[in-house]
């Protein structure tokens, strides 16, 4: 419903106005009218009112008047001004007050009733725009703890947001990240400890694991001031310290040992340095991590900090930043050996450049090594059965005693991890194919295609598409249209079944492009082939 308020002096067209037109019958409540405007503002004081429509020509206060004091005290309505002909100059300035519309009498009730009933519907649409804004704030609202973790993320892996960060970090209540010190710690349970667990197992460990964290640091802000403490992965937690404790490390032990016994497993932390750029949060999570893979040297349950391996040659954190970037783990995943033979000579050059002594060039080889076993374990694959459980690779690199061995090592290494990563593959894919070529056989009849199978199976479709072709020697399409069409023989042979049902049956919803793909395929018709299997009888 609607309030209608209408504005007339003269007492018989405001009776016009009221009684000419069944007003409710639109949907208009409450409907009231007033003789100028003082009355029409007293009526607006009382009743809810969404369009009004007014004379110019009133005592004590005129439509302009009135309009006027309508927008002063900001109510929100429709209004359509009624006016003769010798009034040009109300029509001027109604338009400077940006009314809605403007009829000139004499005019129709019929007329007024279309002008009103436009300005209704536009007035529910405006309200239902006005709610789905209003449901989609409540949602911003609700999804804004979601909204903080995702830009927090976007931080500590480097990917800046486009626009100003500034106002994005207010928007979400984050504007102390920016002018302050700060230093990024990381704790996490090793992967191999969540291989025994199921799927939901996993995800409640998880959700423990962020609980308690953030539990134990909220409870006591006195071990690292203001902190943001975000879910990286599900067995990872971060924490970005504000104005940090030079002694956080050791006073991260204590809450480590107390996490290890609620959670009854071994974990670890890394702490990065402190920083005071917001660009370089990137970089202190960088370093937590990469302090975190000295667990694999020096065992779990421990604090490991960067400022620990006491690396102040600038060469050193050049190359260890290079490292960082560089593109051999990305090439590990995607499998491209070539590019991981360039990219493992790009990075011995850039260590003869650096010129590092041979203590410090063993520490670097070592982060490639525990970094490359951290991107194995991304993949799904038991670092220990590529490096050994002994870690002899990297005792070989303690051992080493010129970089030209340590060349050596790596590169026999790498060989190593891609022929182990290529047999996995290969076993992996061909059970892939086996899989999709067994559910073409099962549900060759209901609407398949390679889009939705490669969905199905989380790969892109033009790798599917290659794969298939690769593994059977057809492609995804001609096997199962034969399969399809070896299915349509039998049904054509052994049943009475019409054209068009078995078209449906061995999932073609057009017959006659089920009879043509038949035709392509075994040279005659369906139904020729129908007649000539019968003949043959």
């Amino acid at each position: 419903m609607a309030g209608l308020l209408l504005v007339e002096d003269e007492e018989a067209i405001k009776q016009k106005l009221l009684n000419n037109v069944s007003w409710g019958k639109y949907g208009f409540d409450p409907v009231v009218s007033a003789g100028n405007g003082l009355e029409a503002l007293a009526m607006l004081e009382r009743y809810p009112i969404e369009i009004m429509v007014t004379d110019v020509q009133m005592p004590k206060m005129n439509g302009i008047e009135l309009i006027k004091e309508i927008k002063r005290r900001n109510y929100r309505m429709k209004i359509i001004v009624i006016s003769g002909f010798a009034e040009f100059e109300y029509a001027q300035e109604s338009i400077k007050l940006n009314v809605s519309d403007y009829l000139l009498k004499p005019f129709a009730s019929r007329r007024l009733l279309e002008v009103v009933l436009r300005y209704k519907d536009e007035l529910e649409r405006e309200q239902a725009d006005r709610s789905e804004l209003n449901n989609l704030r409540e949602q911003l609202q609700k999804n804004m703890a979601a909204l903080q973790e995702k830009l927090i993320l976007d931080l500590l892996n480097g990917n800046r947001p486009a626009g100003n960060i500034g106002a994005q970090l207010e928007f979400l209540g984050l504007a102390t990240l920016e002018n302050h010190r700060f230093q990024v710690a990381v704790l996490e349970i090793p992967e191999h400890q969540l291989s025994v667990l199921t799927e939901e197992e996993k995800y409640l460990l998880n959700m423990q694991f962020f609980e308690q964290v953030r539990r134990l640091f909220d409870e006591e802000d006195a071990i690292a001031g203001w902190h943001w403490i975000v879910n990286c992965r599900r067995n990872r937690v971060a924490m970005i310290v504000l104005d940090p404790d030079p002694d956080l490390p050791s006073r991260l032990e204590e809450k480590l040992e107390q996490l290890r016994t609620v959670l009854n497993r071994s974990l670890a932390c890394g702490v990065g340095h402190p920083y005071h750029e917001l660009a370089d949060l990137s970089v202190s999570y960088k370093e937590a991590c990469s302090a975190l893979q000295y667990r694999y040297l020096y065992g779990m349950n421990q604090v490991f900090s960067i400022n620990d391996l006491n690396l102040d040659n600038p060469s050193y954190h050049k190359l260890f930043y290079y490292l960082h970037q560089n593109s051999i783990f990305d090439n590990l995943k995607i499998g491209a050996d070539a590019a991981i033979q360039k990219d493992l000579k790009s990075f011995i050059h850039e260590m003869r450049q650096a010129r590092l002594s041979p203590e410090l060039s063993k520490i670097v080889v070592s982060n490639l090594l525990l970094l490359t076993s951290a991107t194995l374990n991304e993949l799904g694959y038991n670092a220990i059965e590529v490096f050994g459980s002994g870690m002899s690779s990297l005792t070989m690199v303690n051992q080493a005693e010129s970089l030209e061995e340590l060349e050596g090592i790596l590169e026999s290494l790498f060989k190593h991890i891609q022929e182990f990563i290529n047999r996995k593959r290969t076993s992996y894919n061909h059970q892939l194919v086996e899989e999709i070529r067994q559910y073409l056989d099962d549900h060759f009849e209901t609407d398949i295609t390679l889009s939705a199978m490669a969905t199905r199976y989380k790969i892109s479709p033009s790798y599917l598409s290659l794969l298939f072709s690769e593994r059977t020697g057809k492609n995804f399409s001609d096997y199962l249209t034969e399969r399809r069409i070896k299915k349509a023989k039998e049904l054509l042979k052994h049943s009475d079944l019409k054209i068009y049902e078995i078209s449906n049956a061995v999932g073609y919803n057009d017959s006659f492009y089920f009879s043509n793909c038949f035709k392509k395929l075994m040279g005659v018709s369906p139904t020729e082939y129908r007649e000539n299997t019968r003949t043959l009888k």
